[in-house]
């Protein structure tokens, strides 16, 4: 399992106190979802994807802890699919904060948040612009936003010579490919199928967000899972984790 040794949720309470003793003031708190994911990969795919992509970046930081991802997430838009869960706005939100002050009274002075569904992305901004100013002695950083995410897609599909529309953000090529280099035992690739390929704009999103996922795409899917494989999950990995790590360098460079 990628970094393991890293997430806190597989260490004992005196090796938790003395990585934080040692200098480790970071946790990085993965925001997932449970939720529809095509007729080929499972309900906790970005719970999956959350964790490998936090421990890739705990890693590249070498200050970090891996906190257990929140889930369910904001799935309204994927609740006509069997199995989906989904919480209240209120609910979401209440959760994050309570996981921020349980790790404020440990001593972690830097949270990142990785947001790896993305209907939670646009309210963890909203989140992290209320704890600046509720917990102003602590540092609130956002590792990975819809805009980023889309240019991710955008610019490996075209190095890959893939159809527009491939990697089309939910149980894509993209998270297909994820799946295949983390977890690979969850994936049945048999089972997968073309879904709404095109361009993952904001605007698709949005239209999802406002009619659901099946309003777009009958059987959950945006782009075409038919291309992934576990080469092109590690390229996907690798520049995601990338893109994250420099964004972080260059927030807290003044520091």
């Amino acid at each position: 399992m990628i970094g393991e040794r890293l997430q806190l949720r597989y260490m004992s309470w005196p090796d938790i106190r003395e990585k934080i003793d040692s200098g480790f003031d970071t946790v990085i708190i993965s925001l997932g979802a449970m939720e529809q994911h095509g007729l080929h990969l499972p309900e906790c795919t970005d719970e999956t994807i959350g964790i490998g992509l936090s421990c890739g970046l705990a890693e590249r930081l070498g200050n970090a802890l891996v906190s257990p991802t929140i889930i369910p997430g904001l799935s309204e838009h994927h609740m006509v699919l069997a199995g989906s869960l989904s919480l209240r706005p209120d609910t979401f939100k209440a959760v994050v904060e309570d996981y921020v002050q349980s790790y404020l009274r440990h001593g972690f002075k830097k949270f990142i948040f990785l947001a790896s569904h993305g209907g939670n992305m646009d309210t963890t901004i909203k989140l992290i612009d209320d704890f600046k100013i509720k917990f102003q002695d602590s540092v609130f950083l956002n590792a990975l936003t819809l805009d980023r995410l889309i240019a991710i897609l955008s610019r490996i599909e075209k190095e890959s010579s893939m159809p527009i529309g491939s990697c089309g953000g939910h149980a894509c090529a993209f998270e297909t490919s994820l799946m295949l280099y983390l977890a690979p035992a969850y994936v049945r690739m048999d089972k997968a199928k073309p879904g709404y390929v095109g361009p993952p704009t904001r605007e698709l999103v949005e239209t999802m967000f406002k009619y659901g996922v099946t309003g777009i795409s009958e059987i959950g899917v945006l782009g075409d899972p038919t291309m992934a494989t576990e080469e092109l999950g590690k390229k996907f990995f690798e520049a995601a984790v990338e893109v994250m790590y420099q964004y972080i360098l260059e927030q807290t460079k003044e520091e």
